[in-house]
């Protein structure tokens, strides 16, 4: 937990140069880079949603926050429900809410994976929320034979409004999908992507950016919310 502070800087300022590089409106952005620490690709994708008022920011930070305790997520189909925990000890100086999760989702494998990790929300400035989320080996119970697979830092979201559009950075370092045992999985995924064979992995972040801009510009995207607890 302590390590939270840090990391949800790194991801400000890795939004920050993002959102600064890749200026267009409604439409998103992947880029990549390797991550010397995690041994493998970062991925980041940025979009900028327009026509959003800034009260939404805040509504948008607590959706993002409790996405785990979702019954769907509107913007991503293949999230399969989740669960969560909120820890006694209390958050590190510079963070704002903790709590342990995991989530399930379906990555076009015959079982889902399933992915268990502390999510921080920092607050750097009055139009900035940091959601850090790093795999831990606690938190509520997993069902019976759940496969895991991990993410590495950097990983996590931030959100950030500026002129009427709320731009979403989703920074994920993953190092497989639990396909392989230990190092295998590392080296499978590692070589698909300097092979440029990671298409399918760039078209879900895609998905997603759109899947968000399109919920958020729907009618009414409150009312396809609905939380466990």
């Amino acid at each position: 937990m302590r390590l939270a502070p840090d990391h949800a800087a790194t991801l400000a300022a890795m939004a920050a140069a993002h959102r600064h590089g890749h200026t267009q409106v409604n439409q998103c952005q992947t880029i990549r880079h390797w991550q010397p620490s995690a041994a493998t690709y970062c991925y980041q994708t940025h979009i900028a949603v327009a026509d959003q008022h800034r009260d939404r920011l805040e509504w948008l930070t607590d959706v993002f926050f409790n996405a785990a305790t979702l019954t769907r997520q509107p913007w991503y189909p293949q999230f399969a429900g989740g669960s969560s925990q909120t820890p006694g000890e209390t958050p590190s100086p510079g963070i704002s809410r903790h709590q342990f999760i995991w989530g399930r989702f379906h990555v076009g494998l015959p079982s889902p994976r399933y992915y268990r990790q502390l999510v921080s929300l920092a607050r750097p400035d009055a139009s900035t929320a940091v959601i850090v989320a790093r795999s831990v080996t606690e938190g509520p119970p997993l069902p019976a034979g759940a496969r895991l697979a991990y993410t590495l830092d950097p990983n996590g979201e931030v959100l950030h409004w500026e002129n009427g559009r709320i731009h979403w950075h989703h920074i994920c370092c993953t190092p497989g999908i639990a396909l392989l045992p230990g190092r295998l999985d590392r080296w499978f995924i590692n070589s698909l992507r300097r092979l440029g064979l990671d298409r399918a992995e760039r078209d879900t972040y895609r998905a997603e950016a759109e899947g968000l801009r399109d919920w958020l510009q729907s009618a009414e995207p409150e009312d396809a919310l609905d939380f466990t607890h």
